[in-house]
């Protein structure tokens, strides 16, 4: 196919741009993922060291020129370091959410003790003054033991006379088997909202901080004050919803965020001053203990949208200079301010000595890498006898082009062509004064 042709271009400083991209990426990945596998004491120095290495090993991809790979690899090194990190999150909240239940079956446990031994003249007074204020959520380093203490109490509780007999008969329940057992008994037959709320209370704490728990903690220490009731249970349902909500909540915007501080760091190496005001504006909105949302979203569209722009600027220049440097080496007449003529009339013809009359014309915005090819006649009074001869020549150093092109680590792929001869040749007049076509009348059969 030696007619005019539609083909796409990707050049080596485009792939570059997006390994560079890419690794950018994977820096704030790594940062984000350090950062609160950190906070969590969730990151162990084998687990850093290993990450390190792979990322070592990655960012040398580029210097060994295994562009391929690396446009590979790296997505799949950043979706690890995700997971990885949503596992460890998984863990501290595991964690928290146990340390929550502990904390809650010491308190019921206590109020229970406090039942049983209330009036028991043999309890040493302090311990009952412990146990009233582990019921009453005060914190102690010692709760444990001061609950163990008690249960030990009930032996001489079991026999004291100065009991009610349902107080003996309380002491005996809690003295069957072991202590223990009785106390994991008592956990497996809490209701299961409970459960649900500390785990919901521990994710938020753990990942989003006390604050973003706080009001859900007050909501809850109320319902608790209340008697057992169905406006109680009513009220524990809607705190369970509210709090599904909240931590789904949070997780989106916490992952909106961290999308927008990678977006700022591409954006900020890729443009640098020159977005300045874009740059300020994010700064403002991350520096805010709670980002509104539409604002983190609307910023981040700016974001891509500025980096889109830049890339496709640079890409489009790249693009532009390959295809004319390769047509100079084939012996077409490319002359300063080419480019430019081109990026502004979306088309360039050059001209070459060793076929007078006739040239090429390259056209196409350089922006979407698709551009049109053809051999062209600059004169309408041409030998249209050679048009075939001269779309033949045309095909070889095509060919050649495309091999250049390839040596140097740009790519030319042909969407679309036309066979010698299908459309007659193009016919430009050039004006006398031009040597590049930015200004030119024509007699078209385009494709």
């Amino acid at each position: 196919m030696s007619g005019p042709k539609v083909v796409r271009i990707v050049t080596r400083e485009e792939i570059l741009a997006i390994c560079e991209g890419h690794l950018q990426r994977l820096a704030q990945a790594f940062a984000h993922w350090q950062r609160q596998a950190t906070r969590l004491g969730e990151l162990d120095d084998a687990s850093l060291t290993t990450t390190l290495e792979r990322h070592d090993r990655l960012r040398k991809l580029l210097l060994e020129d295994q562009l391929a790979q690396l446009q590979a690899e790296v997505p799949l090194e950043i979706g690890f370091l995700e997971r990885d990190l949503t596992q460890r999150q998984e863990r501290a909240v595991a964690k928290a959410s146990l340390a929550r239940n502990a904390k809650r079956n010491l308190r019921e446990n206590a109020t229970t003790l406090l039942g049983a031994l209330e009036h028991s003249a043999s309890t040493d007074a302090s311990l009952m003054e412990a146990l009233r204020s582990i019921a009453q959520g005060r914190a102690m380093s010692d709760a444990a033991a001061v609950v163990a203490k008690g249960f030990s109490s009930l032996a001489t509780a079991v026999n004291d006379t100065e009991l009610s007999e349902s107080q003996r008969h309380l002491a005996r329940a809690l003295q069957i088997e072991r202590p223990d057992r009785w106390q994991s008994s008592q956990n497996e037959a809490r209701e299961p909202r409970m459960q649900r709320i500390d785990e919901h209370l521990a994710q938020l704490q753990t990942l989003y901080g006390d604050s973003a728990a706080a009001p859900y903690l007050q909501r809850l220490e109320v319902i608790e004050a209340q008697s057992a009731s169905s406006h109680r249970n009513m009220l524990l349902d809607s705190l369970v919803l509210d709090l599904a909500a909240a931590t789904a909540g949070y997780q989106a915007q916490s992952t909106r965020i961290a999308s927008l501080r990678t977006l700022v760091a591409e954006l900020e190496a890729l443009v640098g001053h020159e977005a300045s005001g874009l740059l300020m504006q994010t700064e403002d909105c991350l520096a805010s203990s709670q980002p509104d949302k539409q604002r983190v979203m609307t910023l981040s569209e700016q974001c891509r949208e500025a980096i889109a722009q830049e890339l496709g600027r640079r890409a489009a220049i790249a693009r532009r200079r390959a295809v004319l440097d390769g047509l100079a080496s084939l012996g077409y007449e490319v002359r300063e301010g080419m480019e430019t003529a081109w990026a502004q009339a979306g088309n360039v013809v050059l001209r070459k000595t060793a076929t007078p009359g006739f040239g090429v014309e390259v056209g196409g915005r350089a922006e979407s890498g698709r551009l049109q090819v053809r051999a062209v006649s600059l004169s309408g009074r041409h030998d249209r006898a050679r048009d075939r001869d001269i779309e033949t020549i045309w095909c070889g150093e095509f060919s050649r082009l495309r091999s250049l092109l390839a040596t140097q680590g740009n790519e030319l792929a042909i969407e679309k062509a036309l066979g010698v001869g299908e459309v007659p040749l193009k016919v430009i007049n050039l004006e006398a004064d031009s040597g590049s076509s930015a200004t030119h009348s024509v007699s078209r059969n385009s494709t």
